[in-house]
């Protein structure tokens, strides 16, 4: 038992002394541009994923599909989303392509989420990401719209988002006239 106990002592001891090698020499690279050796990313984003899941699985999803929810959604996501996560047919942005990992492409990648993961992510965010938790200053309803327009994501083209956005950006702009008299 003596024995049991000295060769386990002495494996945690060498894991902690390995851990405080990595941290205070400096090996592990941290830099963005530094792409993640394939297991070290697979831990990561099975990490990652796992997380979402295991928090997200007591939310209570709402009804998704009204329009004014998609077209509130559209708005928060064009104003706080759509500089990292490129709309359909738009160009990646500078700082989209200078973040690793690299955020997804929801109009693609939004699929494989829950409605109840989305929520999650997008109120609590994700450590080392760049993805804010949007929790602290938007409420719950606004979160839900914003998850009401990325699940149209995938269904949606280029042509369809300019015309969304230019449908809306009129809308505003027409009750910003109204205000101002």
């Amino acid at each position: 038992m003596k024995i049991v106990s000295v060769t386990l002592g002495t494996i945690i001891a060498l894991g902690i002394l390995m851990v405080l090698a990595v941290m205070y020499t400096g090996i592990f690279n941290v830099a963005t541009a530094w792409q993640d050796p394939p297991l070290l990313r697979w831990v990561l984003v099975t990490t990652r994923e796992s997380s979402i899941e295991r928090r997200a699985q007591a939310i209570q999803v709402p009804a998704l599909d009204r329009v004014k929810q998609i077209e509130n959604g559209f708005r928060s996501y064009r104003e706080m989303c759509a500089i990292c996560h490129t709309p359909p047919g738009g160009k990646q942005s500078p700082l989209a392509k200078g973040l690793n990992p690299e955020p997804p492409d929801l109009s693609e990648d939004e699929d494989h989420m829950s409605a109840a993961g989305l929520f999650w992510v997008i109120k609590h965010g994700i450590r080392m990401t760049g993805m804010p938790a949007w929790g602290p200053t938007h409420d719950d309803t606004e979160l839900w719209d914003i998850v009401a327009f990325v699940k149209t994501l995938p269904e949606m083209s280029a042509a369809d988002y300019r015309t969304l956005d230019s449908r809306l950006s009129r809308s505003e702009e027409h009750t910003s006239e109204l205000q101002s008299h």
